[in-house]
C-alpha cells in the first residue's frame, strides 16, 4: 500500500485549500487509480492506494493537476509512505495520533466515510479493505481502553472554548438591569462541524445563536436560544453578533471585509472564527476597528497545549497501536503466503523437519529463528 499525504504538518492553510475535492472528482480519482481511499478534511487531504505496482507519480500528478501546480513543487508540500509505513500511518491517522488535536474524535468518523465511499465507488481490494477495517476497529478500541478521547478536545471544542471567553467579556447590566446574553452568528451550522459547535453552545445555556439553517435535533432539547436566520441576510447579523462563526464547505467567501465593513460602524469588539477550509472569512476583516479573526491554523497553537497534558495516554494508545499493526502484517502476510501452500507442498514433498530447520537457521537471523523454534514447541 501506499499513501500521498497534504497535512496541516506539510502545507498552510492557503496551500490545503487547494486540494478540496468534490464528490465527483473523489470519482475521477478512484477510476483512474482502481484501489483508492481518497480522504479529505479541513486538515488533510490523502490519498491510499493499493495495486501491483507503485502509483506515487500518478498520485502526484493528479494532486498536482487539481492545484494547478507542478508536481516538483508538489513534491515540497507532501509526504509519501510506502508499504509498512503507509499502514502504520493509516492507523495512526484513523486513531487521532496524527491529528492537530491528538486523540480527537472527528477523524474516526471522517476516515470510516472516505472508506465508505470507496466501497460504494470501486472496489478498494483485500489489502486497502483489511487496513482500513483493522485501522478503524484499532480507533475504537484505543478510544475505549484508553484515556487519549478523554483527555482531548476537538476542534470544535476548542472553538466553543473560545466563545466560552468572549462571553466573559461582554458588558454585564447595569443598575440591576438584565444581563444580555453574548449573541454568536454561526454561519453553517447544518454541517458536521458546525453541528457540533452550535449543540455545544446552546448546551452552555447563556448563549443567543444565530444559525442559517437549523439542525432540528439540537434545537429541541437545547438550553440556549437559538433563531433561524436567512443566509442571504447575515451581513445584516454582523451590528448585534459578539462572535461570528463560519463552518461551510462554501468555495466563496461567507463574509468579505468590504461588505462587512458597512455594518460594523461601531468598533466594539468583535470575534471572528473561521474552521473552513478553503476559507470562509476574508482576513482583511481582522484590520476593521475592534475585529479579531482566528483561523484553523490558529487552532494548532491551542492544540498544541492540550496534548502536552496527554503524554501518558499517548503512550498507552501507542502500545495498543503497535499490537494491532503487528495483528494486521501477520494477517497480510498469511494472506499473501497462502496463495504458495500448493507450490511448498510440491516443492518440500519427502523433506523431514530436520532439513526445513537448517534451511530457516541459515537465512534468518537468531531473534526470528528463535521465534520460529518457540512457535513451534507450543504446538
Amino acid at each position: 500500500m501506499e499513501c500521498i499525504s497534504i497535512s496541516f504538518k506539510s502545507a498552510p492553510e492557503d496551500v490545503r485549500k487547494c486540494f478540496v475535492f468534490s464528490e465527483e472528482e473523489k470519482k475521477r480519482i478512484l477510476e483512474r487509480t482502481g484501489q483508492a481511499v481518497v480522504l479529505n478534511t479541513c486538515n488533510r487531504t490523502e490519498i491510499y492506494a493499493a495495486g501491483e505496482e507503485t502509483c506515487f507519480n500518478l498520485l502526484e500528478k493528479l494532486l498536482a493537476e487539481k492545484a494547478g501546480m507542478e508536481e516538483t513543487q508538489l513534491r515540497r508540500i507532501s509526504r509519501r509512505f510506502q508499504g509498512k509505513k503507509a499502514l502504520e500511518h493509516l492507523y495512526r491517522v484513523t486513531c487521532g495520533m496524527d491529528s492537530m488535536v491528538l486523540g480527537e474524535d472527528e477523524i474516526l468518523g471522517q476516515m470510516r466515510q472516505a472508506y465508505l465511499f470507496s466501497c460504494k465507488e470501486s472496489k478498494p481490494g483485500y489489502e486497502l479493505n483489511t487496513a482500513f477495517q483493522g485501522a478503524l476497529a484499532c480507533a475504537k478500541k484505543i478510544k475505549t481502553e484508553t484515556e487519549i478521547s478523554k483527555s482531548s478536545v476537538s476542534i470544535a471544542t476548542l472553538v466553543s472554548n473560545e466563545v466560552f471567553k468572549a462571553e466573559n467579556r461582554i458588558p454585564r447590566g447595569e443598575h440591576g438591569g438584565e444581563e444580555r446574553k453574548l449573541q454568536v452568528l454561526l454561519i453553517g451550522g447544518s454541517g458536521k462541524m458546525g453541528s457540533i459547535i452550535l449543540k455545544n453552545l446552546l448546551d452552555h445555556g447563556s448563549i443567543h445563536v444565530l444559525a442559517t439553517k437549523r439542525n432540528h435535533a439540537v434545537a429541541g432539547q437545547s438550553r440556549g436560544t437559538l433563531t433561524v436566520v436567512d443566509y442571504a441576510e447575515r451581513y445584516a447579523y454582523l451590528e448585534q453578533a459578539d462572535v461570528i462563526i463560519s463552518a461551510t464547505e462554501s468555495p466563496h467567501y461567507t463574509l468579505t471585509a468590504g461588505e462587512a465593513a458597512g455594518y460594523l460602524k461601531d468598533g466594539r469588539e468583535r470575534l471572528f472564527i473561521d474552521i473552513a477550509v478553503p476559507a470562509d472569512m476574508d482576513k482583511e476583516i481582522g484590520a476593521l476597528p475592534g475585529c479579531r479573526v482566528i483561523s484553523i491554523d490558529d487552532f494548532e497553537r491551542l492544540a498544541s497545549r492540550n496534548n502536552i497534558r496527554k503524554q501518558q495516554a499517548i503512550l498507552d494508545a501507542g502500545e495498543l497501536l503497535a499490537k494491532e499493526l503487528d495483528t494486521l502484517y501477520k494477517t497480510l502476510a498469511f494472506h499473501e503466503a497462502a496463495g504458495m501452500l500448493d507450490i511448498w507442498k510440491q516443492r518440500f514433498t519427502g523433506c523431514g523437519p530436520d532439513k526445513i530447520l537448517f534451511f530457516l537457521r541459515d537465512r534468518l537471523d537468531a531473534a526470528s529463528f528463535e521465534a520460529v523454534l518457540r512457535a513451534l514447541g507450543e504446538m
